[in-house]
């Protein structure tokens, strides 16, 4: 019987190992809503130790801040500032947000191959206010804004120029073929892109080869590390008519700079589209990239669109600038966020006044943003 006992503490405790749960109790019936609105998760809630987990990305993202994790020091990071990812954290906390590490009583865990953080803590710590009903098992987070948003931001679409693709007649030797990505079909043309890296001064980079029509076409600079950074999402989109008809093909690059294919059929003419960051959507409102924040650069969202026979580009950061000045906040401290929630494009503007976070959502309406 003792035998028997060991052996089945033995297995319990290699099962919690595997799973990452470290007994964690999953409970499904647990319901998170931030600022009135469900809180769609990959991995349900978890309870520990009296705390409710939730994943760090999907809180974070509603909060309105961007997301790091540092596996080696097993520290999750959020910030709706600047870059704070590699901020010094003397005290050993497993919190940091903007920079300031937050105490917290259970650490973060890895379930299911998601970063599982205490609701509480996190919520609490970006400024939001955090209720539990025990009898609905709810937990309500509310950001409610001490300053009244405007109802209604224009955007400015500003035209944006297409970079003519450069044939190439040889290959240099001194490219190394790494790899190749699938960009889909032009004219029942199946386009592979051959991927090389080449050396600049010590530093890698990535250049993409296509063949089309029996000429070879070259895209360079797709990245400046390696191959793993280079990723592409084939769009399939087509804009306009006629002479001025364009299809946008496909989108390469890394997280903070792409470059989108496009074609035109008329002239049988490739050219490429410069954008900081990568494309998170598309659809009839156009292309939405979002770029996710570097240094002084805060996190920000672009939207495409062909207009006027031509494509433009509108900076939503832009669109908050007034208000923002308004409020004695500068553009390095206000970020946006690309959503789709319930089948709409929703884009959430915020900043730090101070010391509390500002968030609003917005929806698109047209060349406008509409209060949500």
């Amino acid at each position: 019987m003792k035998k028997k006992m060991i052996s089945l503490l033995i297995t319990t405790a290699m099962c919690a190992s595997l799973t990452g749960t470290s007994f964690a109790n999953f409970t499904g019936d647990v319901k998170v809503f931030v600022n009135g609105e469900s809180l769609n998760m990959l991995v349900p809630p978890v309870i520990q130790q009296g705390r409710t987990l939730v994943p760090a990305r999907e809180i974070s993202q509603a909060l309105g801040y961007t997301v790091g994790w540092n596996r080696s020091t097993r520290t999750v990071y959020l910030n709706n500032k600047n870059e704070v990812s590699n901020a010094p954290n003397p005290s050993n906390e497993r919190i940091v947000i903007n920079g300031n590490p937050i105490a917290s009583d259970v650490s973060s865990q890895i379930i299911n191959g998601r970063t599982m953080v205490p609701i509480r803590i996190i919520s609490e710590g970006t400024g939001a206010r955090v209720k539990w009903d025990q009898q609905s098992r709810r937990v309500t987070v509310d950001t409610a804004n001490t300053i009244t948003f405007p109802n209604n931001l224009g955007l400015k679409f500003e035209a944006t120029e297409l970079e003519q693709v450069e044939q190439l007649q040889t290959i240099p030797s001194a490219w190394e073929k790494k790899g190749s990505l699938r960009l889909g079909e032009v004219n029942q043309a199946e386009l592979v892109l051959e991927l090389y890296e080449t050396n600049l001064a010590g530093f890698p980079l990535i250049h993409g080869v296509f063949a089309y029509n029996n000429q070879q076409f070259v895209l360079n600079d797709l990245s400046a590390g390696t191959i793993d950074e280079v990723k592409n999402q084939n769009l399939e989109l087509s804009f306009g008519s006629g002479e001025n008809q364009r299809h946008v093909v496909s989108t390469l690059g890394a997280e903070y700079a792409s470059q989108i294919l496009v074609f035109n059929p008329s002239n049988q003419q490739w050219s490429v589209m410069h954008v900081p960051g990568k494309v998170v959507a598309s659809g009839n409102d156009g292309i939405w990239v979002q770029f996710p924040g570097k240094g002084l650069n805060p996190p920000a969202v672009s939207l495409i669109r062909f207009q006027n026979d031509r494509f433009a580009i509108a900076n939503f950061s832009e669109a908050f600038s007034s208000f923002a000045n308004r409020q004695n906040v500068g553009m390095q401290q206000v970020i946006t966020h690309y959503q789709a929630m319930g089948g709409q494009s929703v884009i959430n503007f915020s900043f730090v006044k101070n010391g509390r976070t500002e968030i609003q959502a917005y929806t698109l309406d047209g060349n406008k943003l509409k209060l949500r």
